[in-house]
């Protein structure tokens, strides 16, 4: 049986216009869903980056990346960016087939993808 997957807002005052979630658990077809509609619920409606911490996610299949590259559209028609961070081995590696580890700003670690966003951001 599947580890249902858990979404965890991160609280942090220093973090200004970036929300940061952490993932737990294993991601597949059985409850995408519900990680869809958990996902939603924490990102809520206030246009801000987002970085995912995927340290305690030890599973993703296909349908979970389904549900990354929808939020990953949700945020860039908000005006935002979003940036994933320490991925396990085989969760980068999957990205990296499927051509989506650029697409997602994959990070080693939350410090480095909030700042590849703050860089983004940032005028020239």
């Amino acid at each position: 049986m599947t580890t249902a997957v858990r979404v965890t807002v991160v609280p942090n005052d220093t973090l200004e216009q970036v929300s940061l979630l952490a993932l737990a658990g294993e991601l597949d077809y059985t409850n995408a869903e519900r990680f869809r509609h958990d996902l939603h619920e924490a990102i809520g409606s206030e246009p801000r980056d987002l970085v995912i911490d995927l340290t305690d996610l030890s599973f993703c299949d296909s349908t979970g990346i389904q549900v990354f590259l929808g939020v990953r559209r949700l945020i860039q028609d908000r005006g935002c960016g979003i940036s994933l961070a320490n991925p396990h081995q085989r969760l980068k590696r999957l990205f990296h087939l499927t051509g989506l580890i650029h697409a997602f700003g994959i990070q080693p670690t939350v410090t480095e993808a909030v700042e590849s966003l703050r860089v983004r951001r940032s005028p020239l």
